[in-house]
């Protein structure tokens, strides 16, 4: 629930004055169907959240209008986080006992999964705006990857015969 707040407070702050109060509203409304989830004990309220949460940054991005958002990696990295470690809690409900340390290993992959969709995130971001700006780079990548695709259908052509090469 406390990420959950954190996320909409940054979202808030991060809004532009046009956007910052219909951001804060359904900031609001995710945390408190995030503090639903977790009373009630069901998961229902918590996608109702996430929701609200992902729509909390389509506001930003349909009324600031921002060309090419480097937040959104991150806005992902920790919605992500919200809903795996809203269902953890959830889970952890439940009247069976795991064995000593499976939380920690929970919580450990999640943050793990959280970095790599972080940097993924982050490596199409820069992808995109390398092809946005074009020139020289681009075109080095391109012949980059030219020369590479080369090399593999070298390599692959030694293989087909043998080995022998």
């Amino acid at each position: 629930m406390a990420l959950a707040a954190g996320v909409g407070v940054w979202l808030t702050l991060a809004a532009g004055t046009d956007a910052s109060s219909a951001v804060a509203v359904l900031s609001v409304l995710a945390v408190v169907s995030t503090g639903s989830a977790v009373v009630l004990g069901r998961p229902e309220p918590l996608v109702g959240a996430l929701a609200l949460l992902g729509a909390a940054y389509a506001v930003i991005l349909a009324i600031d209008e921002p060309p090419l958002d480097g937040r959104s990696a991150i806005v992902g990295a920790l919605l992500l986080a919200v809903g795996e470690l809203g269902y953890l809690s959830l889970d952890a409900r439940t009247a069976v006992t795991d064995e000593a340390g499976t939380l920690a290993r929970r919580i450990a992959w999640v943050m793990t999964l959280v970095l790599l969709v972080l940097a993924a995130g982050a490596t199409v971001l820069v992808v995109v705006d390398l092809f946005r700006i074009g020139g020289l780079v681009v075109e080095g990548v391109g012949v980059g990857a030219a020369a590479t695709a080369v090399g593999l259908l070298v390599l692959a052509a030694r293989g087909a015969r043998g080995g022998d090469g």
